[in-house]
């Protein structure tokens, strides 16, 4: 179960912060905080789901590049 979880982590990360090698590369610990504990927002609006993110955390930026190129090939 574990090994399944770190892979959950590790391949989006490589993914979709290819861009950013400090995030890519780093440790899961740093990529927690500054990744996965942003707060966030899902909405709907005219039928598409919207996801809003805080603009005051400073890595808002690196995730919504990450969200653009993880949708890239299936848009």
């Amino acid at each position: 179960m574990s090994l399944a979880t770190a892979d959950f982590v590790c391949w989006p990360k490589l993914v979709c912060f290819a861009i950013l090698p400090v995030i890519a590369h780093c440790e899961i610990e740093a990529f927690r905080y500054a990744i996965l504990h942003m707060a966030a927002r899902v909405t709907r609006s005219a039928g598409a789901v919207h996801l809003r993110l805080d603009r005051a955390w400073a890595w808002a930026g690196v995730l919504a590049k990450a969200i653009s190129r993880l949708r890239a090939p299936f848009s």
